[in-house]
């Protein structure tokens, strides 16, 4: 689409919603639908980046299409949704004359009125909005994170493995709390005492070389970047490994980085008001972005990725 602003965040004008594209603002659901009354709304976020050869793809999607049916199966929605989100993707891109890098947002929700126990019926909502590099103050230093007070909750509380809108509540009031407490973000811990993740990324740190992040038993989303990250990190000559990470782990580390879709990488400076040895971002943190951004913009080969989910999807 022609004619956008240069700068600042923009949203495309189309959605396709249940099964047709429509303006942005008529893409919605009833107000007393399942999703809206008990939050059943799973999601993905996909980055959309321009190539070097021209035109624009979507990053690593086959694992994100993988997570989506995943949680849908876990909250009772219409897995095969996702076989369409391909063509929906290439429909809106071509509709709207994308050519730069984006951020699609892909959301099966439970359409139908009813009470808690009422089978969903799924709608499937797909948007693109205009998606550059993120920025926040001192940004060139790193982040300052915090080790929140607030926990995640066990998979005997909600799976973990859900991406589910209703999963966000507790980490945005966690996130909240470590804005007003003078943080850039936080990392959560489990009832254990251990780290799981951030409000929306994972934590990764850098132990002499060996890159370590928190198990998923540490109820720990399955993240598509996670994930890359694990799978990229050998090529490049560092061991990497899923373990159980303290706070005193993450405050003794060389590096310590968030990741995920929308943040892309979050070079991390100081945790709990410890500033750490290995600068920020640091030089196995570096590598990982160079990789990230050469295999995305289609310089160089995907890394295969595994998630670890039930049935190795």
């Amino acid at each position: 689409m022609t004619g956008l602003p240069a700068d600042g965040p923009v949203v495309w004008p189309l959605a396709h919603h249940r099964g047709a594209l429509v303006p942005r603002d008529e893409a919605t659901l009833p107000v007393g639908s399942i999703a809206l009354r008990y939050g059943i709304s799973v999601f993905e976020g996909i980055r959309l980046y321009r190539q070097d050869r021209g035109g624009v793809a979507p990053w690593l999607l086959r694992p994100h299409l993988d997570r989506l049916r995943n949680s849908c199966r876990l909250m009772g929605l219409d897995e095969d949704c996702a076989a369409d989100v391909p063509a929906i993707i290439d429909e809106l891109v071509a509709a709207q004359g994308i050519d730069e890098d984006g951020y699609v947002r892909v959301a099966a929700s439970a359409a139908n009125s009813g009470g808690i126990d009422e089978a969903a019926v799924t709608a499937l909502t797909v948007t693109i909005t205009r998606a550059g590099r993120k920025r926040r103050p001192g940004d060139h230093e790193g982040m300052r994170l915090g080790v929140s007070t607030w926990q995640r909750p066990s998979d005997a509380v909600f799976p973990s493995a859900a991406k589910n809108i209703s999963a966000y509540a507790g980490p945005r009031l966690a996130l909240a709390q470590a804005r007003r407490d003078g943080y850039d973000s936080c990392v959560l811990r489990t009832a254990d005492g251990v780290i799981s993740e951030a409000p929306t990324a994972t934590v990764f740190l850098v132990e002499g070389g060996r890159v370590v992040t928190p198990r998923l038993s540490d109820h720990v989303l399955p993240g598509v970047t996670r994930a890359w990250v694990l799978a990229t990190a050998p090529s490049l000559g560092h061991e990497a490994v899923e373990d159980a990470v303290t706070e005193e782990r993450l405050t003794a580390a060389d590096e310590v980085f968030l990741c995920g879709t929308g943040l892309e990488f979050g070079p991390v400076r100081e945790v709990a008001g410890v500033r750490l040895s290995g600068g920020s971002p640091g030089p196995v943190t570096k590598a990982l972005v160079d990789a990230y951004f050469a295999q995305a913009r289609g310089a160089t080969a995907p890394t295969g990725v595994d998630l670890g989910l039930p049935g190795g999807r």
